[in-house]
């Protein structure tokens, strides 16, 4: 069966700018600010590296990552 990859939906930042925000909420991302062409940029903690995600797919790939470790650490989804 051959993959066909899902059509981006019109909503894709609307749905980054809500995953920021309840990473932000857990504590999971310090600081977060989008740009005016739909960049964001990220900060994991205070005084680390300031992260540039191009594009709200990269934002909901930091999300999936940052969950991912989560489950790693200690076997069992928050």
């Amino acid at each position: 069966m051959k993959h066909r990859p899902t059509p981006v939906q019109k909503n894709t930042g609307l749905e980054a700018a809500a995953w920021v925000d309840v990473l932000m909420r857990f504590g999971l991302v310090h600081a977060a600010v989008e740009g005016p062409d739909g960049q964001w940029l990220a900060q994991l903690c205070p005084g680390s590296t300031v992260w540039l995600l191009r594009d709200a797919r990269e934002v909901l790939v930091l999300a999936a990552t940052l969950q991912q470790q989560l489950r790693d650490s200690d076997g069992a989804p928050r």
